[in-house]
């Protein structure tokens, strides 16, 4: 059986208030709302019928409740990007892309051709980033580990990523090796020139 679509709020035509003898116009119910609920229940009937208008509505961003009360540290981010999960490699990778070109705004598509990831693998690392941060990290006092922003003038509608060059910074000195004896990056080791040869005696 086919479910008729629901009327718009207000119909667009035919509407009247409802007759005086309580019974409701065609395609409308009567509902009892405390009076001081009529502004927000209106609102609420507006947004819906906005958006069976413009289309399915985008899918709401789980960002945390409040901006973050901390900062990711070196540490925290070393700790993530060791990580073994399909997940914490694909964030990994992004990363590192993300940390070579600070204050950049990356889109999925831009972030597939510089990680050589396919677009899907760069959506399901996204979806599932913020049930590992919850599960594993201080979500709710860190956030996310780079931005998520709004997308560019020419596609605003799609999301775009970026990091800060303090992040960057950060990110490359979490994915910098450690030596095993004093914790510390490991350094490169100049070149030393060869001394004058001794004349044999």
């Amino acid at each position: 059986m086919t479910v008729p679509a629901p009327p718009p709020y207000p119909p667009t035509t035919g509407w009247a208030p409802a007759p005086p003898t309580g019974t409701a116009p065609d395609g409308m119910v009567l509902v009892a709302v405390p009076l001081a609920y009529v502004p927000h229940v209106a609102r609420l009937l507006a947004e819906l019928d906005a958006g069976q208008r413009s289309g399915p509505p985008r899918t709401r961003i789980d960002s945390p409740p409040g901006p973050p009360v901390a900062d990711w540290t070196v540490e925290d981010l070393r700790r993530l990007s060791r990580g073994r999960s399909a997940t914490h490699r694909t964030v990994a990778a992004v990363l590192d892309a993300l940390a070579a070109a600070p204050d950049r705004l990356f889109t999925v598509r831009d972030l597939a051709q510089a990680t050589g990831r396919p677009r899907k693998k760069i959506v399901g690392a996204m979806a599932g980033l913020t049930r590992l941060l919850k599960a594993h990290y201080d979500y709710a006092g860190r956030g996310l580990p780079f931005a998520r922003v709004d997308g560019r003038p020419e596609a605003p509608r799609e999301l775009c990523y970026t990091v800060d060059a303090r992040r960057a910074a950060c990110w490359r000195e979490a994915r910098s090796p450690r030596t095993p004896e004093s914790g510390f990056p490991e350094q490169p080791v100049p070149a030393t020139a060869p001394g004058p040869a001794h004349p044999a005696s």
